[in-house]
């Protein structure tokens, strides 16, 4: 992690250096409730210090300044609301920790969603096994919804059970084509 230990930032640094931090950390498009920001402004810093999930900034004269530990928890915050915790719970889980379980804990939920990005193209297939008769079975995908209209299916349909048919008829000298 790149953050200065001497760090001293101002309210509206922080929130930019938040910004900074969730994007390194290929966080900021984490968030899934589209009702909480994915950065928090200088107003949430404040709301989240009222609520103990971040502890009260230093003060300089009768301005706030804003440390690593403090960057680390409001971007630990931002990344457990992406799991769609509930502020009580996050609060819960941050308490206490050190800077270093901080970084841990925001190395592993980058982590974490890297590999739920890399794994959102995949689609499981589920098909479904329609029994016609004995010997016959229609494999159907699950979410299949038809190309043509419904007697142009059937027909395809049974063109290739005629086709099918016409292959297990016995033939001039008595053998059977297709699987025995």
């Amino acid at each position: 992690m790149n953050v200065d230990e001497s760090l001293s930032l101002s309210l509206e640094e922080l929130a930019r250096e938040v910004g900074r931090l969730l994007e390194q950390y290929a966080l900021l498009g984490a968030q899934q409730d589209h009702r909480v920001a994915p950065v928090p402004d200088a107003r949430t810093i404040r709301y989240y210090t009222t609520l103990g999930l971040v502890d009260r900034p230093g003060i300089d004269g009768r301005q706030a300044r804003y440390s690593k530990r403090h960057l680390l928890q409001l971007v630990a915050v931002k990344a457990l609301q992406a799991l769609n915790l509930p502020l009580a719970e996050i609060q819960s889980r941050l308490f206490g920790r050190s800077d270093s379980e901080l970084e841990a804990m925001l190395a592993g939920l980058a982590n974490f969603w890297n590999q739920r990005r890399q794994t959102e193209g995949i689609k499981a297939v589920v098909w479904r096994e329609v029994v016609i008769e004995p010997g016959v079975k229609i494999m159907i995908q699950e979410d299949w919804t038809p190309a043509f209209d419904r007697d142009t299916t059937v027909q395809r349909i049974a063109a290739v059970l005629d086709a099918l048919a016409s292959k297990n008829q016995p033939n001039n000298g008595g053998e059977t084509h297709g699987r025995s």
